[in-house]
Parts: structure tokens; sequence; C-alpha cells
């Protein structure tokens, strides 16, 4: 075991060839933020201390079309270069960057703050973008469940570490020179990735040029999903109030920073707002590790849409009562560390409903253009409130804005919570969701309360549905066993599957019940429940099967067939045909049934040594066992043409030849030659 996966695997699942390229990948999520957010303070500092706090609005207005139009020339340039060569080049125009930048504030050059607060906001979209297009390239979607959590790890370290350096080093480093220290660890940056994609030779690195793009849908499309969608009008009023409220915050906090130290005091106002910062980071890492899922499963997404906006409201009143520069850094502080939190993942579920197509479209148009346009008109309410060709107020008076905006946002987060449980109720009987794509972070409680009410319901897809996503939800626990008693087969086989992988506790108390299930009546049921006792008593289940071939009851015989066919042993699979053959040559009519089912049970079998037991019971004398035998012929599918003749002649029977036509049209184009030679032989029946 190398030294790399001994450092590493007592904390995160990896293995020993997995090692190396984990570790650095951490180190590149944590130098890249680290780099980041130290940009992030001393950008907004130097902004408020040559141009004033006041002022930042101005360029918040303008921030969302510039930053496209200069993601759409970086795409453009980006295109030009070899795919491996994207990021290094990328990292590599952001060092000269910080490097001319400190240059021209050395230089007293006070209008690079404006290049430099725009470059804070392009550096933190390009970092992050190209670093998850690197992850979700190096690793399928196995290894990102192991690794993800503990890459992301990085992320959140590098945060903290940026804030601690910035709010320990400013003052007796200087704002200007902090820049250096940001050019340096993305200089660091470059070498690992280099070293990464030299370890890596089969990286694609598809969407890399594009990395940045914030794409939304078009204005016309977007327009009428509004229109036709009350629940989507709802989720951007939602995401609209929570940008606009945010945005008065940070302007409080800039304001209040500027009033407290001194428009003059650069490293001052960087090292309150990296304080900020550091609280942000500290705080939401609590509340996203260990808060954010047990509000939602606890409390429900009612409560959770409901956090910001009160936070919200409480601040203002804390910042009116007391004119302290604090309340300002502990209303930023709420509010940051909720919305990228508790906020954000409600956001996810409230999108959770509407169809999958919509929900790929609008929830790109609602997060970046909504966002931008609730961001743009805070920006014109906030000109006009605080200059002095406006109303002139203060830091703290901006605060009854918020309070004029709380009783709209509350409203609207009582209507979002409605119209989420109406949608989701919509979206389960139409089906929309796919339950593959669903998280247990979205598993809030009004989520699972509706799921599991769904299980009560006498449609058959309904409930099976309702099980599919509450497996992916992970919450198959709660999947009652009293489904074992649904007159639908297909719902008793999903019971059984879920309740053979629940706790240990709850399927050994109904283990009488998945023992009666051996027996019956659908062949699909029996030999999901002889699985399903396999894996509930740690047995092998060909072993549980094997006795059961002797048993007087020809439907468990069956079962422990189709049992043993399934382990793909040649052994298992010839014993199997030779008791599936048995049962199949008994023609009399009282066996029927059994027949019937053994046609049923071979569609179930892989292996293609028993099929040629259908072709008798094709031609079998009871309707009912042929048409089960065609049935298995479709199911199996066109690659044997084995069937052919037999579904040919059946054509002459009245009640078979639907049954016959149909399987022989599931052929495709593959079957007209067989066909075309029954039609010319002058010898076959015309029917």
């Amino acid at each position: 075991m190398s030294g790399i996966h001994r450092l590493l695997s007592p904390i995160v699942q990896v293995r020993e060839e997995e090692s190396t390229n984990l570790l650095l990948m951490f180190l590149y999520s944590f130098l890249a933020m680290t780099s980041y957010n130290i940009v992030k303070p001393l950008a907004t500092a130097k902004f408020i201390s040559d141009l004033g706090a006041d002022n930042l609005p101005y360029v918040l207005l303008v921030a969302g079309v510039l930053i496209g139009v200069i993601m759409q020339l970086h795409s453009r340039a980006m295109g030009l270069l070899p795919r491996k060569w994207v990021i290094p080049v990328t990292q590599a125009g952001m060092v000269g960057l910080l490097v001319v930048f400190w240059a021209l504030f050395q230089a007293g050059q006070g209008w690079a703050s404006v290049g430099v607060y725009f470059f804070r906001l392009i550096l933190g979209l390009l970092l992050i973008s190209q670093f998850w297009i690197l992850a979700n390239d190096i690793y399928d979607p196995r290894q990102a469940k192991r690794l993800f959590g503990f890459i992301g790890g990085g992320a959140s370290l590098g945060g903290l570490t940026a804030s601690v350096l910035v709010t320990r080093s400013v003052e007796r480093v200087g704002t200007n020179n902090l820049l250096l220290v940001s050019a340096v660890l993305l200089v660091g940056c470059m070498a690992i990735v280099i070293t990464i994609l030299g370890r890596t030779k089969h990286t694609e690195l598809k969407s890399i040029t594009t990395a940045g793009e914030e794409r939304g849908t078009g204005g016309k499309e977007a327009i009428r999903m509004l229109r036709e969608s009350r629940h989507l009008q709802i989720i951007s009023l939602v995401i609209g109030f929570a940008a606009m409220g945010a945005f008065i915050i940070e302007t409080q906090l800039n304001l209040a920073a500027e009033a407290s130290v001194g428009r003059d005091a650069t490293d001052s106002i960087s090292r309150l707002l990296a304080t900020v910062q550091l609280y942000t980071s500290a705080i939401g890492f609590v509340i996203q590790i260990w808060l954010t899922s047990r509000i939602h499963r606890y409390l429900g997404i009612g409560f959770a849409l409901l956090m910001l906006p009160v936070s919200l409201g409480g601040s203002a009143v804390l910042m009116l009562l007391n004119g302290a520069v604090w309340t300002s850094m502990t209303a930023r502080t709420l509010d940051t560390s909720l919305r990228y939190t508790v906020d954000k993942t409600t956001r996810e579920i409230l999108f959770l409903p509407l169809p999958t197509a919509v929900k790929y479209q609008a929830k790109s148009f609602v997060d970046v253009t909504v966002d931008r346009m609730a961001k743009a008109v805070a920006g014109l309410m906030i000109l006009v409130l605080i200059k002095p060709w406006g109303f002139g107020l203060d830091w703290q008076q901006l605060s009854f804005a918020s309070l004029g905006m709380l009783s709209l946002w509350v409203f609207t987060a009582f209507r979002a919570r409605q119209g989420y449980l109406a949608a989701f109720r919509r979206s389960i009987e139409r089906q929309d969701m796919r339950p593959a794509e669903m998280r247990e972070a979205v598993a809030d409680l009004s989520t699972v309360e509706t799921l599991v009410e769904e299980l009560a319901h006498p449609d058959e897809p309904r409930v099976l549905y309702a099980i599919d996503v509450l497996e992916s939800l992970d919450k198959r626990n709660l999947v009652t066993p009293l489904l074992l008693h649904h007159e639908s087969p297909a719902v008793r086989v999903r019971a059984l599957t879920a309740l053979s992988a629940s706790r240990p506790d709850i399927a050994e108390q109904w283990l009488p019940a998945i023992q009666r299930l051996v027996s019956d009546r659908s062949p699909d049921v029996r030999a999901a429940a002889m699985e399903a006792l396999a894996t509930l008593r740690n047995e092998d289940a060909a072993a549980l099967a094997r006795p059961l071939l002797d048993d007087p009851d020809p439907r468990i015989v069956a079962t422990a067939a189709i049992v043993l066919a399934a382990t793909g042993r040649s052994e298992d699979c010839a014993v199997a045909e030779a008791a599936l053959s048995q049962l199949a040559s008994d023609t009399r009519e009282a066996s029927s049934p059994v027949r019937r089912d053994v046609a049923a049970a071979i569609r179930r079998i892989g292996d293609p040594g028993c099929r040629h037991l259908l072709i008798p019971l094709l031609y079998d004398q009871n309707p009912e066992v042929a048409e089960e035998a065609m049935r298995s012929v479709q199911a199996i599918g066109s690659a044997d043409f084995l069937f052919v003749p037999a579904l040919i002649s059946l054509l002459r029977h009245r009640r078979l030849k639907a049954g016959a036509r149909a399987a022989l049209v599931s052929y495709g184009e593959s079957v007209l030659d067989a066909l075309n030679l029954f039609l010319r032989d002058p010898g076959e029946d015309i029917w």
C-alpha cells in the first residue's frame, strides 16, 4: 500500500490506484478556492476605497451583460487551442492579470478597481466550472459518489484558509501584495492541472472551452414556459426575492464598512470583509453538513423556504435598532450561510416536480436570467434610495426596503410550498420525474409524506413509481410490507425487492408472508420471493432452490428452475431445463395452468437452452398457454428465429392469429425473407 493511500484511506473510500489523482484534485480545489477567496474581499475593498461603496450598484447593474460578453470571447479564444491546454492557459492568463492589477495599484491607478472587481466575478465562474468539468471527466458516476465529497472538502477548506490569511496578514502585508499571493497559488493550480492531465491520458474535456458560460433558455421560450406554469412563476419570484435581499444586505455591509473604518483604510476594509467571509464559510459548512438535510427531513420545505426571509427581516430590525457595523456583518453572514446551503437545496426541491424537459430548460433560465434581472432591479432601487439625487438613505435606513419586501417574500414562500405539493402530486400522476436522477438531498418531509400516501393508491403504475422514487431517495424502509398483499403481481414483486434491501429487523418480521409468496399464483412473484428469502437468510439462492425441484407443487418447481437457470452454471441450467421440460410435457387439461407458468418462466431465463420448450407450448391445445408462449417469444426478442415457422403457422388460428402477427411484427424487417418464402409456397395454407 502506498503512503498516499495509507494517508487517505481512513478519510475516504479510495482505491490505491485512485489515491494520487484524488490527492491532486483535493489540492487543486483547495488552492483554487484559496486564491479566489483572497481576491474576493480585496477587490471589493479596493473599489470602496477608490470609488466609494455607493457606486458599486452601478457596476453590478452592467455586470450581467458584460460578463456574458467576456465569457463568449473567452470561449472563442479557447476554442482555438487543444482542449488539454485550455485550463493551464486560462490560469496563466489569470496570473498575468493579477500581476498587472498589482502594478497598476502600485502606480496609483484607482480606475483599475473597476477592472479587478469584474475580474473577481469572472475568476469565480472560470475556476469553479473548469475544476468540475475536469473532475467529471476523470471520474465516472460511481467514483463521483465516493470521492466528490472529499474533493469538495478542499474547496471548503480553501475558503476558510483564505479568510484567515487575509484577516491575519492584510494590515501587515497590504491589500496590493496579497494579490501576488493569490497569483502564486494559481501558479500552483497550473502545476497540479498539468500533472493531472499528464497522468490521465484519456481525458476528453468536451465542454471545457465553454466553461463559465451560463446558458439560459431564449426569451420567447422562457416567457412561454413561465406563462404556462404557475409553479415556475412562483419559483422565479422566490429566487428573485432572494437575489434582491442578498443585494440589499451586501450593499449595507459595504456602506457600513466604509462608514466605520473610513474610505481610505483599504486594508481595514479588506480585513473586515474577510472576517465576514470567514464566519460565512465556517457557519455555512456546519449548516450544510449537519443541518440542511435534517431541516428538510423533519421540518419540511415550508419551514426551509421561510428561513431566509425571516433571517432577512430579523437582521433588518437589528440594524435599525443598532448602528454598529457588527449588525451588518451578522446580516451578511446569516444571508450567505443560509442562501448557499438550506435555500439552495430548497430551490432544487422546488424544481423537482417539473417535467424533465421543462426542468432543464427552465432551471438554467431562472437560476441565471431571473437572478440577474432581480439584482438589476435591486441595484436601480438602491441607487434611488441611497444617492443624494434620490432619497439619500444611509446603510441602516436601507433596512426599511428589506422590511417592505419581506411581506411579499413570505407570502410567495407560502404559495411556493402549496404549489410544490400540488405540482408534485401531478408529476406522480404523469410520472414526469426520473427516479434515477433524484438524490437523497431532496428528500424533504413533504415529498416523502406524499410518496408514502401514493403507496396506498389503487393504480398499479403510481404505486410502482412511488416505490422507485422512494428507493432512489434511499427511503426504501418506508415501503410498507402490506404491499405484499397487493392485488397487482408487479407491485408484489417490487415490494419484495424493496424489502430484501431494507433493514434486517424490518424484513425479519415479514419472513412468514414472504415464505407464503413462494406459492403465489404469479411465477414472477414466486421467483422474487425465493430470491428475497435467500437474501434475507444470507443463503445462496441456488442452494435454496435445488431441494424445491422435488416439491409436489409444480408452481414451486417452476420457480426453483427459474432461480437455478439464473445462476449461469451449466449443471444448474441443465437441471432447470429438465424440470421445466417435464412440467411442459404434462398435456392434461388440468395441467394447463402449470404449462402456462412454464411458458411465462422461460422469458425470465437468460439461458437459450430452455427456449426450445416454447415450440410445443405455442401449439398447446389450451389457447391461454399458447398466448403466454407468444408473449415470451416477444419478450425474448428478435434475435432468435427458432419460433418464426411456428408463429407463421399460427396465423391460421382464429384466436391466436393476432398474437402471432404481433410477435412476427416485433422481428422487424429481418423476418421479411421468411415470410416471402412461405408466401411463395403454393402448398401453404391460404389463411
